[in-house]
């Protein structure tokens, strides 16, 4: 929590709640901060997402995006909910529990409203289960200490019977979050439409080229691709992105620039073996 959300003012708080209350009364989910709350602050991500609880995520920091990605990567997360709101009793009560004062607003004697940045409900097997993030920096001077209200949040998730992770990130710098960026727009534009004939066509010559493990790479089979089927330059570069978002093809994430790979290093995930 940064200090401008402990200046919240009264009527915005109020606001809130009842935004929170009307939610929760109607079997939504609602997030308790917005991108537009936080102007200025850091490098702010919106965006929309199958797995979202609330169709889109408002990610305030570069790190949160880079966690964001990690969970979307995953087959076992099924939704995941950002700017997570906690009921103000349970932090109440865990915060005497681990013996902290829990936080208050600015000038006032109110308990303030605690968040969580990400939020996951993941399925093991025929069980599901909650796991609640923290997300910070991973800056060489960041602390793996957990701050006092982290410790309030950790214990009200135990609490819950969830799952609490401190998440390191390094921002969006790291090769695998960048790679994870690319592969997610090029997936995430093929949700809830139907590819178009040349986007069929592309992904299936690449497919072809995996199959022969031919030794030659990405890049040259996809301007192959594009000339010879006189599609749109980029085409099949794009139904490669759109290929690994859908695990129907898979190469190490930490990789610099995945379309310099040859499809010898490139290999079919066993889940769609």
């Amino acid at each position: 929590m940064s200090t401008r959300t402990l200046r919240m003012k009264k009527h915005a708080l109020h606001r809130k709640l009842n935004e929170q209350a009307r939610a929760k009364k109607a079997g939504a989910y609602l997030r308790w901060f917005h991108t537009r709350d936080m102007p200025g602050s850091g490098t702010k991500t919106r965006l929309v997402c199958e797995k979202a609880a609330a169709d889109e995520l408002h990610l305030m920091s570069d790190a949160e995006h880079a966690a964001f990605l990690e969970a979307w990567w995953r087959d076992d997360v099924l939704t995941i909910f950002d700017q997570y709101a906690l009921d103000r009793e349970k932090t109440q009560r865990a915060a005497l529990s681990v013996n902290v004062d829990h936080p208050r607003y600015d000038g006032r004697s109110e308990s303030a409203v605690l968040s969580t940045d990400l939020v996951l409900n993941v399925r093991r097997g025929s069980t599901y289960i909650r796991e609640a993030n923290s997300v910070k920096s991973a800056r060489s001077n960041a602390s793996e200490t957990l701050t006092r209200m982290q410790l309030i949040e950790r214990r009200m998730w135990e609490n819950e019977g969830a799952i609490y992770r401190l998440v390191t990130a390094n921002g969006m710098h790291a090769n695998r979050s960048k790679n994870l960026a690319w592969i997610f727009r090029a997936h995430n534009d093929t949700v809830g439409r139907q590819l178009s004939d040349f986007e069929l066509i592309a992904r299936r010559e690449i497919l072809r080229f995996f199959r022969r493990r031919k030794d030659v790479r990405v890049v040259d089979a996809c301007r192959y691709v594009d000339h010879t089927f006189e599609l749109a330059s980029g085409t099949a570069v794009q139904a490669f992105r759109q290929l690994a978002g859908a695990k129907y093809l898979a190469f190490s994430l930490n990789v610099p620039d995945p379309i310099q790979l040859s499809f010898s290093e490139i290999w079919r995930p066993k889940r769609n073996a």
